[in-house]
């Protein structure tokens, strides 16, 4: 009986433990740990010449850039979209027409910034709103604080990060929903956006307006 009832008990464990583990990956369905499927890094092959086995594969990055242009026109925009690898190199950059210097810069350091920071560029933005000794610290850290720069996480790995700029449909969709919206049609379920700051609004490119104040029109 003793047997009997130890068992009993430990398949109940069992299954309160596989339950959790299942929540938590559809909690954060990027945060599960183990291999990295090989569709989205470099090839072993590739990979051996470089000594570099967990760069996100070049024809993906690519995929993201047209997955995020598409979007862009289908909601009357433009964008340029930059993907750098685990160690800050582009793999791949994409600029519809119209873009201009700035928004290929931009577009780079969002990237950048998200790679540095294993954060949704975006972190920075809530950051520094109203907040100029923020925004002076990030940028004597080469760090960006426009939202529009995601990293690129696949079982728990960072793989690349993606940046958008340029608008890429400005306040009806935005250069931050267009990464993750690619990031979602290639990896699967990623993590919602943060919201705009206290006292701002989503404006849909890299910095939020300012939300009106209590009893306004709205401008």
């Amino acid at each position: 009986m003793k047997d009997s009832m130890r068992t009993v008990l430990m398949c109940a464990a069992t299954a309160v433990i596989v339950a959790g583990g299942v929540t938590a990956a559809e909690k954060n369905p990027i945060f599960n740990y183990g291999p990295i499927p090989p569709e989205f890094i470099i090839s072993p092959e590739d990979g051996a010449r470089s000594h570099d086995h967990i760069s996100i594969k070049a024809s993906v990055a690519e995929r993201l850039s047209h997955i995020c242009e598409a979007a862009a026109k289908a909601h009357g925009g433009s964008a340029t979209v930059v993907i750098l690898d685990p160690f800050g190199q582009i793999i791949h950059e994409h600029r519809m027409d119209g873009q201009t210097y700035i928004n290929q810069k931009a577009a780079e350091n969002k990237a950048r910034t998200a790679l540095l920071t294993r954060e949704p560029s975006h972190v920075l933005t809530n950051r520094a709103f109203d907040d100029v000794s923020t925004l002076i610290r990030m940028d004597q850290f080469g760090l960006t604080v426009q939202e529009g720069g995601l990293p690129i996480i696949v079982n728990d790995q960072v793989i690349g990060a993606i940046g958008v700029g340029g608008g890429a449909g400005g306040r009806s969709y935005g250069e931050e929903t267009c990464a993750r919206d690619a990031l979602v049609e290639v990896f699967g379920p990623q993590p919602p956006l943060l919201p705009a700051p206290n006292g701002g609004v989503r404006n849909g490119g890299g910095f939020p307006g300012r939300a009106p104040a209590a009893g306004g029109n709205g401008g």
